[in-house]
């Protein structure tokens, strides 16, 4: 064997074996529905969830030397409807993340998030931080 295929054989092995153990702590992670986020007292963090990217929001850049308001966090929401008719009664999820440019809207993705702070028994989960997030067909 060449001195390159040797190199070679740790390094794919090491890549192998991380591949393999985050596939295995993805699945340990608890996967929930919309509706399990109304009562956040059941629920253990960091979860998975499935959902659809309905709106990507980043904050505007403020100009240098301009005093610029205080802005939300760039952050998607996810929904569980691809196309929802009734905005207004639809499930959402607003997930806080520092590159929403990585997601693209209307697909469909598995998302594991973790709790911003601890929520009081029985209170609706409504915002989450991103910790990974895959796409889905």
């Amino acid at each position: 064997m060449s001195k390159r295929r040797i190199a070679f054989l740790p390094a794919l092995t090491f890549l192998l074996l991380t591949v393999g153990l985050s596939q295995e702590q993805n699945q340990n992670v608890p996967l929930v529905t919309f509706s399990d986020l109304q009562q956040s007292d059941s629920i253990q963090s960091p979860f998975r969830i499935v959902g659809y990217v309905l709106n990507i929001y980043k904050c505007p850049p403020c100009p240098p030397g301009a005093m610029c308001k205080p802005c939300v966090p760039n952050n998607i929401i996810i929904t569980d409807a691809a196309d929802p008719k009734d905005l207004s009664r639809i499930n959402r999820l607003r997930i806080f993340t520092e590159k929403p440019d990585e997601l693209e809207p209307k697909k469909k993705y598995s998302f594991t998030v973790k709790l911003k702070h601890k929520l009081p028994a029985g209170q609706a989960i409504t915002d989450v931080d991103l910790v990974s997030f895959e796409p889905l067909k």
